[in-house]
C-alpha cells in the first residue's frame, strides 16, 4: 500500500524542554512542547506524543500523553500504538464511519491485550491520554484521564462558536 504520512513520536524522557517552548510544525500540524519551569522546581518530563497525519490532510491520528513519576508508561504506551500501527493504518483508509468503529475497537483491544496489560504493572508510574482522529469533517476522541484538546478552527470563530479567552 503506497502512503504518504508524516509520522512523528517523542516522549520527555528523550528531551525535556524544561525551561524551552519549542514549536514545531508536522506536516500541516502544529506541536508545542514546554517541559516545565525549573524555578518552579521542574527538573524533568514524563510526557509524550504520536503524530501520524496523511500528507494530503485528509486525516490526523494523535495521541498525547501525560506521565507521571517517570517516562516509562508514556514509553509503553507509544510502543503499543507501534505495534497495531499497521492496523490503525488500514482502518484509517476506511470511510469516517467505519473508520471510527473500527478505531474504537482496536483502541480498546490494544489496552486490554494481556501483554501490555502485565507490562503496565511492571512500570514506575502512570499516564493519561487522549487519542484523537480526525478524518474528512469528523472528530473522534478517547480519553483516558485528565488530558484536555482544544479545537481552533475559523469557520468555527466566524461563527461565533469559539471562546475568545482560554
Amino acid at each position: 500500500m503506497t502512503r504518504s504520512v508524516c509520522e512523528f513520536s517523542w516522549v520527555g524522557s528523550q528531551d525535556g524542554y524544561v525551561d524551552q517552548i519549542i514549536i514545531d510544525h508536522i506536516s500541516h500540524l502544529t506541536l508545542g512542547r514546554f517541559g516545565g519551569n525549573s524555578t518552579a522546581g521542574q527538573y524533568k518530563n514524563e510526557d509524550g506524543c504520536l503524530i501520524w497525519a496523511d500528507e494530503t490532510g485528509s486525516w490526523e491520528f494523535v495521541v498525547m500523553l501525560d506521565a507521571h513519576y517517570s517516562a516509562e508508561s508514556a514509553e509503553l504506551v507509544l510502543r503499543q500504538f507501534a505495534n497495531f500501527k499497521e492496523e490503525i493504518y488500514v482502518l484509517l483508509t476506511k470511510p469516517f464511519a467505519q473508520a471510527f468503529k473500527g478505531i474504537e475497537e482496536t483502541i480498546l483491544e490494544m489496552f486490554q491485550e494481556k501483554e501490555f496489560l502485565s507490562e503496565c504493572r511492571r512500570v514506575k508510574g502512570e499516564t493519561a491520554c487522549i487519542i484523537l482522529l480526525r478524518k474528512n469533517k469528523y472528530l473522534w476522541w478517547f480519553s483516558i484521564g485528565d488530558c484536555l484538546s482544544y479545537l481552533f478552527h475559523p469557520d468555527l470563530a466566524r461563527l461565533g462558536r469559539s471562546r475568545q479567552h482560554l
